[in-house]
């Protein structure tokens, strides 16, 4: 034999003895694996969960926190009763006083 052949043979023997890393997979860690992914579905439906109603709040906050304008007073109103010499039973005149927003003309 030559000395090349013996060395393969040395070689092959040495590998032949160590053992390698288990074959196939082990129902322990299918089982590890299946609750992570159990966890994680788990925890991503209560984030979400938590995001949704978050959102719902939020807005129904701002939908009903808007503000409210001033009130603005009604008009003021100026009542005249006037006694025409000809007639016995007295005239009433209403007019409305303008406000700031309205303008007035003059004849």
């Amino acid at each position: 034999m030559d000395r090349d052949d013996e060395q393969m043979r040395a070689l092959l023997a040495e590998v032949a003895e160590q053992h390698g890393p288990p074959l196939g997979f082990s129902a322990d860690g299918i089982a590890r694996r299946s609750r992570r992914i159990k966890l994680a579905r788990w925890g991503a439906g209560v984030a979400g969960s938590l995001t949704v109603t978050a959102v719902i709040a939020l807005s129904v906050v701002l939908a009903t926190n808007r503000p409210v304008p001033p009130a603005t007073p009604p008009p003021i109103t100026i009542t005249t009763t006037a006694t025409p010499t000809e007639s016995a039973t007295p005239t009433t005149t209403t007019s409305q006083v303008p406000t700031t927003t309205e303008t007035t003309t003059g004849s």
